[in-house]
């Protein structure tokens, strides 16, 4: 089977606790069209040096002051020769296998422009705290959970080339914005079985520290792409929201538990 090349682009800025392995689970696919960058933003850590290490196995790597983590992102993305394309924070991982998995996947169904899968959220020891099932549906994200498994998520260059690749001047929700902009544009999207990643959830986690930014930018990116969506009353986005929620805990069973143990945990 001919392999597709699989780019993954890691920004990183300070990580360096995690950075490393992030790294090597990257390099330890084993997969043979790997083309792996890492852009770190300047760090003072100590990353330019754990970087430095495996620069002869990185296809391009910097470590210099950027504008923030979608314009590192982005320029990742802008030097990427590959047919699929991801990126992986750098205190997170993907699983054993999970790139020939991918990689297989594309080959077998041509007609398919991104895939996702499940994703284990860890702590910052690595430690398993729940299994997140997330569902890509428009509406599940627009009106009931805007969720997105970007750690577990790859697409083809030819459907990021056709959206205008990542919004640099996002702070957040650079992931939301690129995924509704790929489902508006009509991807077809499948989700393949098993865990593909691992999200690692500590207190300096961006996510974790800059909850009121991502609100922000979650409602403006609704009004931007979905100005109807946005117009409607509370009541009627209330009705809505029950009604994605029920179907997606209709299709995919086992994300019921997953909101129960995100519960427990906040």
């Amino acid at each position: 089977m001919i392999l597709p090349k699989i780019t993954v682009v890691t920004p990183s800025f300070n990580q360096a606790p995690f950075l490393e392995e992030t790294i090597q689970s990257v390099l330890s696919q084993g997969y043979p069209e790997l083309e792996y960058i890492v852009m770190d933003g300047g760090s003072s850590d100590g990353s330019a040096e754990i970087i430095r290490k495996y620069a002869d196995r990185l296809a391009d790597w910097k470590s210099a002051k950027d504008e923030g983590q979608a314009d590192a992102i982005r320029t990742g993305f802008a030097r990427a020769t590959g047919e699929i394309l991801c990126w992986l924070n750098s205190d997170d991982t993907v699983t054993p296998g999970t790139l020939r998995l991918v990689g297989e996947f594309f080959t077998a169904n041509p007609d398919v422009d991104l895939v996702y899968g499940d994703l284990n959220l860890v702590d910052a020891e690595g430690k398993r705290l729940y299994t997140a099932r997330p569902l890509l549906r428009l509406g599940i994200l627009v009106y009931e959970n805007a969720f997105i498994p970007q750690q577990a998520m790859f697409w083809r260059r030819s459907l990021y080339v056709r959206v205008g690749g990542v919004d640099a001047g996002l702070r957040f929700a650079m992931d939301f914005d690129l995924v509704i902009r790929f489902l508006l544009a009509g991807a077809r999207v499948r989700k393949l079985p098993g865990v593909l990643a691992n999200y690692r959830w500590h207190p300096a986690a961006k996510s974790s520290t800059i909850r009121d930014v991502m609100e922000r930018e979650l409602h403006e990116l609704v009004r931007r792409h979905l100005p109807a969506a946005a117009a409607e009353s509370a009541w009627r986005r209330f009705l809505k929201k029950v009604y994605y929620r029920g179907f997606r805990y209709a299709h995919e069973p086992r994300s019921l538990v997953s909101a129960l143990m995100s519960r427990r945990r906040t």
